[in-house]
């Protein structure tokens, strides 16, 4: 699989963050740069075990970090109590855990997944964003 190629960054304005069935927040990002999104978080991943896992990391001025800082800031505007933001916005470092897709991997109406299976391209794996700048993906 070849990484889209989104050149423009993610804006506010293209993030949704809607609650799935259970009240939790989920990032709805334009299947482009989800796209992209998922197939970074899948690059060079480390694995560590018991179901903890790092992509790479990405430099503090790249596509990959800029659109994860716009991602917590959508979500603590939309939910600021989220636990792990709160360091965000102190420290401007943190994570997000949980769904982030791509439009046609949602399902609005129903809260939920759509098509799990076959949007499988369109889930990012979780954000971090560290005390150096720089981000990565994992658990």
């Amino acid at each position: 699989m070849t990484a889209p190629t989104a050149a423009v960054d993610l804006t506010p304005e293209q993030i949704t963050v809607p609650l799935d069935t259970w009240d939790r927040p989920v990032v709805v990002l334009p299947d482009d740069v989800a796209a992209r999104m998922a197939a970074s978080s899948r690059t060079d991943v480390k694995n560590y075990g018991y179901c903890h896992f790092e992509s790479r990391r990405f430099s503090p001025d790249s596509y990959e970090t800029r659109a994860i800082q716009t991602i917590f800031e959508s979500v603590l505007a939309a939910h600021p109590d989220e636990q792990g933001l709160g360091q965000y916005e102190r420290y401007g470092t943190g994570y997000f855990y949980g769904y982030i897709v791509g439009t046609s991997g949602w399902d609005a109406s129903a809260r939920t997944w759509r098509d799990y299976e076959n949007t499988q391209h369109l889930h990012v794996d979780g954000i971090h964003l560290r005390h150096d700048g720089r981000s990565h993906f994992g658990s």
